[in-house]
């Protein structure tokens, strides 16, 4: 009866099983790192994907790091209201109409605590990622100027308020790394993956935004002249 040689099988079966299993350095060295957006290691991790990006641009440093955006959700509704331009005062016993010039600026907003520079990445990512998923744009800054004419009852005060349009976006911020590094104080984990939870954006749309006229009587101190 021939002899059945067991042993290079079993060699190879078991070779095979650590080819399969992640050594723990490599686990280790592809840690994920799931934060809020509100945690300020968030920031962290932001501000040390940017100075590592600029390192890479040194020859020879074999390392990057890049931010994209998921948004999950995204709505436009109008902003808070405001007062813009001047308030004026109606001291004629009926309602003049006053033509008011008004000039207005909104800004954009996000999650973050950052500098202007780490700003700029970040809400470059969310832009490319909005508006390929919900084709929608924004813009970082607008600038409003208008005349209008605002009817003002007898003995009021009246003036403007402005509610701009503002698209906001929410979903998930990642970082990743080429290299891990060490984010966490207090510890000798290093990650090389970060996503940030609740990320939010919102800027102005530049549509349908609302210009309404609002007036109210006269204070005591304000009435002065007025007809009683």
């Amino acid at each position: 009866m021939p002899t059945v040689r067991r042993g290079p099988v079993l060699a190879g079966i078991a070779a095979g099983m650590l080819a399969l299993t992640s050594s723990p350095a490599v686990a280790a060295d592809n840690r994920t790192l799931t934060l809020d957006a509100s945690d300020p290691l968030a920031a962290k991790a932001l501000q040390i994907c940017y100075d590592v990006h600029l390192i890479s641009e040194v020859p020879y440093v074999n390392n990057d790091c890049k931010v994209t955006y998921d948004p999950t959700a995204y709505r436009a509704a109008p902003g808070p209201e405001h007062p813009v331009g001047d308030r004026v005062l109606n001291y004629a016993s009926t309602t003049v109409t006053h033509t008011l010039a008004w000039t207005d600026t909104v800004t954009s907003s996000d999650s973050f605590e950052v500098s202007s520079s780490v700003k700029s990445t970040i809400w470059g990512a969310a832009e490319v990622a909005v508006t390929a998923k919900y084709t929608k744009t924004w813009t970082r800054s607008s600038t409003v100027s208008q005349t209008n004419s605002l009817p003002v009852p007898a003995c009021n005060a009246g003036w403007f308020s402005r509610a701009a349009e503002m698209g906001t976006a929410t979903g998930d911020l990642r970082v990743d790394f080429d290299r891990s590094v060490k984010i966490r104080s207090g510890t000798k984990k290093r990650y090389k993956h970060v996503v940030i939870k609740n990320s939010t954006f919102s800027a102005p749309t530049g549509k349908n935004d609302l210009l309404i006229a609002r007036s109210r009587p006269m204070t005591a101190e304000e009435r002065g002249a007025c007809p009683s």
